[in-house]
């Protein structure tokens, strides 16, 4: 069970547009959340979704994270899309940051099916992402996805978290999505490694900012550290900026379109 108190607290803090002074943020909420996923891509996306939901032939996994709290570690494409956060609402979320933020160079950290990947790719189509993924025989059935949809300027890498943030810095990231170990230590010690890969208008995106204590501990430390001016809590996700320019506020936000559907 994911933070249930936190979830309380969220539904009874969260604002909409009208509760947001921030022009950055009024922005993000206003024009970011409110985007609509392409028609034809929603279509197709559907059509890809069914598909998942009906692959049921099992593959051993290995994770190097705290692990699902719901699957074996003998999985199907239909478990994973199932408890995939990219695969609903927060699928569009993604589509939006990128659409909005136009971001040229991507890093995921914890590819899965690729799920996530495609919805960055499709919102921001000239960008270039790198997703690194732990488990070689789950890499490979994120490569199918890609191949699926027939695209091209995504970098596969197999390899752990730790392992990829200790190469040699090359690029720095416009926008890091960070969806893999769900462990609170981890994540902090993630954040800490990237700070060499991202610059000032970074986009950070943390998923399952909720799925544990620890987790949740985590994501308040970010919340707190004053090196990060921007910080907002969408239920499921978190966003943070560094953004010296700015006065350091946090916000909770519940796009009205959301409804009650945020989990």
């Amino acid at each position: 069970m994911q933070h249930s108190r936190s979830y309380w607290s969220f539904f009874r803090q969260a604002k909409g547009r009208h509760g947001v002074h921030s022009p950055f943020v009024f922005q993000l909420v206003d024009t970011c959340l409110t985007t609509k996923v392409e028609k034809n891509f929603n279509i197709l996306r559907k059509k890809w979704y069914a598909q998942l939901k009906h692959d049921r032939e099992p593959f051993s996994v290995i994770d190097l994270g705290a692990g699902s709290k719901q699957l074996s570690q003998t999985r199907t494409k239909q478990q994973l899309l199932t408890t995939s956060s990219s695969s609903g609402i927060y699928g569009d979320v993604l589509y939006q940051l990128a659409y909005f933020f136009k971001p040229s160079h991507v890093l995921e950290l914890g590819t899965s099916l690729g799920i996530g990947t495609v919805q960055l790719k499709m919102g921001a189509p000239k960008s270039h992402i790198i997703t690194v993924e732990g488990c070689p025989t789950t890499l490979s059935k994120a490569c199918q996805s890609f191949d699926y949809w027939k695209l091209d300027g995504i970098t596969t890498i197999n390899a752990s978290f730790k392992e990829f943030l200790a190469q040699p810095v090359f690029v720095q990231y416009d926008l890091i999505f960070i969806d893999g170990h769900h462990n609170g230590d981890s994540t902090l010690e993630y954040l800490e490694l990237l700070q060499q890969h991202s610059h000032e208008e970074t986009l950070f995106i943390f998923d399952d900012i909720r799925w544990s204590d620890d987790m949740w501990e985590a994501w308040k430390t970010i919340v707190s550290d004053e090196r990060f001016h921007v910080t907002v809590d969408l239920g499921r996700m978190g966003l943070v900026w560094r953004r010296p320019q700015q006065l350091k506020e946090q916000f909770t936000i519940r796009p009205k379109i959301w409804k009650n559907k945020l989990f």
